[in-house]
Order: C-alpha cells, then structure tokens, then sequence
C-alpha cells in the first residue's frame, strides 16, 4: 500500500478511518443490516479466465449501496440536533439511504437529477424519504452542499466519503474470506466509492498474506471522471457525460476517493456503453439475474478480454481468478422486459434501439 501517496492526499481523521480495524469495525457494524450475497462462478469467454460474480443484485434495496448507507445511519447521532442525512444520487444510493434512515428513524432528504428512473424515484419515497428533482446531477451535488451549509443537514455522499468507503469494503473481504486465492478483482466506477473500497481490502489481504492481487476499475467512456483525474493529478468536472448508463456517471470524481484509487489501483480503463448493455443483456438472460446496466459493466469489461500482459503462462489448469460484480439490479421495468424478450432489438434506458 502506497501509504506515502495517500497521507499527502487525506486528512489524518480520513486516514484513520480507514485503517484496517476501521474497516473491519465498519463490516461489523453494518453486518446486521447487510445480506452477504453469493459469488457465483459464470463463463468469462477465456479458458484462461476463472471468473466468479458477486451478487450484489440480491443486496438489501437491489444494490451494493445499502453497505455504505448502512454506515452512514449507523454513524449519525441523533443528539447532534442535524434534521438528518442528506444525499444526492441518480438511484440507488438514494434509495439505500432512504431504506437506513428509515430503519434507524432518520428524516433522509435525497436530491436526484429529473432524468433518474421513475422507479428509483418512486422507492426513494416509499421509503419515506423527501425527494427533490433537479434539472441534472451537477445541481443535485449543488443543492445537496447548500443543504448542509445552510440548514445543517449531515451529508451521506454517494462515493467521496471514508464512511462510504469503508462500508463499501465489506463486499471485497467477503470475496477474500470465500476466495483466498483470487487475483483480480474488476470493479465499475462512478466516482470510485466501491472501487477505492475494494482496492483498501485487497491491499491489506496483499500485505498480510503475501499474495500479489490486482484490481482493475472500468468506466463509461462517455462518463471518464475517474480517467479525467487521474490524468489531471485530481478530480477535474467532465466538460460533457454522454453515457446512458445511469449509476456509473458522475460529473467529477471525488477527492478522498481518486486518492485512493491512485495510490492502490493498478489501472481504470473505460468501456463503450453498448458493450455494458450487450453484457446486462446476456447476464439477465443467462444467469437470470435483473441487472441494471451499470451493474453490468465490470463483467463487459472482463467479456471483452483482459490485457494480455497479465494472462502471461495462464491456462485452463492455472487461469487468472478474477472476481467482479453485479452490483446492482434496480433495472427500468421496461428495460428488463425487452431483454428478457431475447430479442436483440432490446431498448436502451433512453428508448433507443442499438444498432
């Protein structure tokens, strides 16, 4: 672990919460709430490839972002006199805060970009959560900032949070604790929450053991935050996103988590959103599993075949065991029916037909 390269870029309160014994404290705390979800072994294409997914689909709320949420509400002290935790989110995060707030008696206020799926909206509210629509998600960053300066909400970030992080991390010690001898782990991003918890457990997993593992992040191509800062040397706001695959664009990466996503992942690369579709398509109609797109964009990324560099002396007796996830299954309804059709003229989330 690059230690040095962290503790230039993080706050010494940051770093702490992030030692091994936090993270481990956080898995604990959260464990109640959290389901551990299966890892399953599915075909990657590459006889030199063992791969194995993480069910996050089956997670409280239908994604991975119950973990993270779960801390945050676990971690709030009613006796601060805050109205409660605010949160901006294009779907599932918002709808994991709600569900934490409402299971600990929280008030949880989530501002969500107009352009959200009607039915993430829909859950956010039936969980008891104040909604508010913005025009796009740089104005739900915006109003979620003034909601904490001006009336003294407690932030629950999506992504660029160590609280965040660390309930994020508990995904990948379970793939450890299942999987001892697994060398990759292919992760989405956002704006790097799970990749850059994902990357603190392998770490640690590395240095306790001895066992060199990798972790490699994807990304849209038409939502590069995670590229763009490091690239820059810092987050850097994208000056367009033009993915359609909701969940995995953010404007900006996060400060506390490209600085761990620096000194701890090998590389991010990015992937075009036709292939994540093509991918959610075979994954909902061979593993039967209701991914949403984004959760199917790390899988996409080990289907379109992982550098050869790293499948050096790989075979089918000795393959490169590589876990990745299914992080989240709140897909559009609409969605799910036509790729459940079988029909490849399935429609994308913005009713287009790929070509």
């Amino acid at each position: 672990m690059n230690h040095t390269q962290l503790a230039d870029r993080l706050t010494p309160d940051e770093l702490g919460a992030l030692t091994p014994s936090a993270l481990a404290a956080a898995r604990e705390r959260i464990a109640p709430w959290i389901e551990r979800t299966p890892l399953v072994a599915f075909p990657s294409g590459d006889e030199r490839v063992e791969l194995r997914l993480k069910l996050e689909t089956r997670q409280v709320t239908g994604a991975f972002k119950a973990r993270g949420a779960a801390n945050h509400a676990l971690l709030f002290d009613p006796a601060s006199g805050a109205p409660g935790l605010v949160a901006c989110s294009s779907g599932n995060h918002a709808k994991a805060l709600a569900w934490a707030g409402a299971r600990r008696g929280i008030a949880v206020r989530v501002y969500m970009p107009r352009n959200s799926y009607a039915s993430k909206i829909e859950a956010c509210r039936e969980l008891g959560a104040e909604v508010v629509l913005t025009p796009t998600r740089e104005d739900a960053d915006a109003a979620m900032r003034a909601a904490v300066q001006d009336e003294g909400w407690v932030a629950a970030p999506p992504y660029d949070s160590v609280v965040t992080v660390a309930g994020q991390a508990s995904l990948a010690s379970e793939v450890l604790e299942e999987w001892p001898e697994v060398d990759l782990f292919v992760a989405p991003v956002g704006g790097g929450g799970m990749l850059s918890g994902i990357a603190l457990a392998f770490a640690e997993a590395s240095r306790l053991d001895g066992r060199p593992r990798r972790v490699l992040g994807v990304e849209p191509a038409g939502a590069a935050g995670m590229c763009a800062a490091l690239a820059a040397g810092g987050p850097r706001a994208l000056d367009a996103v033009t993915s359609v695959v909701q969940g995995l664009t953010p404007p900006i990466a996060g400060r506390v988590t490209h600085a761990i996503v620096s000194a701890l992942v090998e590389r991010v690369d990015t992937i075009d959103d036709e292939q994540v579709l093509r991918a959610q398509a075979r994954l909902v109609r061979e593993l039967g599993e209701d991914v949403e797109a984004a959760g199917a964009a790390a899988p996409a990324r080990v289907f379109a075949g992982l550098p050869e560099e790293w499948l050096a002396g790989r075979t089918a007796e000795n393959p490169l065991r590589v876990a990745t996830i299914l992080c989240g299954g709140n897909a559009d309804a609409a969605q799910l029916l036509a790729l459940r059709s079988g029909d490849d003229a399935w429609l994308l989330p913005d009713g287009s037909v790929p070509k």
